[in-house]
């Protein structure tokens, strides 16, 4: 069986609240908000893979992990995604800096050492705050600062993401400490 499998950052509890907080100022709008714990930053959605697929995926995740010292992630705006025609989600933009990109970069050098090669699709590292149905979000702007929100990145996870009728369930299937 095949599994949706995606590589992840998790946030510290004090900056899943104060990015949950956010949340009043969108009070008036029909909106559902990302349940506390499974906020996250994806930093590469592998797609699906069956188990030998996720075994590569795993080296390839404890490679990386050996290889990068814990570093400090920078949260920058909360903005409207896709895009402002077709609005439907509240995102925390993540700063793209070198250590972020040097992360990015070395997970999937080390996945196509496996011979694994992952979905082709833009970088652009995001947290989901909440999710809108229809065009209510059409036409609406946000700009909020989140004067660089900062915190220490210390592991990864491979998370499995299971589709329900209810939204995405995530799983952690392995976290790897960052330079042990």
């Amino acid at each position: 069986m095949k599994k949706r499998i995606f590589i992840a950052i998790n946030l510290p509890d004090e900056i899943k609240r104060e990015l949950l907080s956010y949340e009043k100022r969108w009070k008036n709008l029909h909106i559902r908000w990302t349940n506390f714990h499974k906020l996250h930053i994806t930093v590469d959605f592998l797609g699906e893979v069956d188990r030998s697929g996720l075994d590569v995926i795993l080296l390839a995740a404890e490679k990386t992990a050996l290889e990068i010292k814990p570093f400090v992630i920078c949260l920058n705006k909360i903005t409207l995604g896709p895009n402002l025609a077709q609005a439907k989600m509240f995102w925390a933009v993540v700063y793209v800096d070198s250590y972020l990109m040097k992360f990015k970069n070395l997970m999937d050098q080390n996945l196509k050492q496996q011979n694994f090669i992952p979905e082709a699709r833009e970088f652009f590292p995001q947290i989901t705050l909440a999710y809108a149905r229809g065009n209510q979000l059409k036409g609406k702007k946000t700009n909020i600062s989140l004067n660089n929100m900062k915190f220490q990145a210390e592991s990864m996870e491979v998370m499995e993401s299971q589709l329900h009728s209810g939204g995405a369930k995530y799983k952690t299937v392995e976290s790897f400490r960052f330079g042990e």
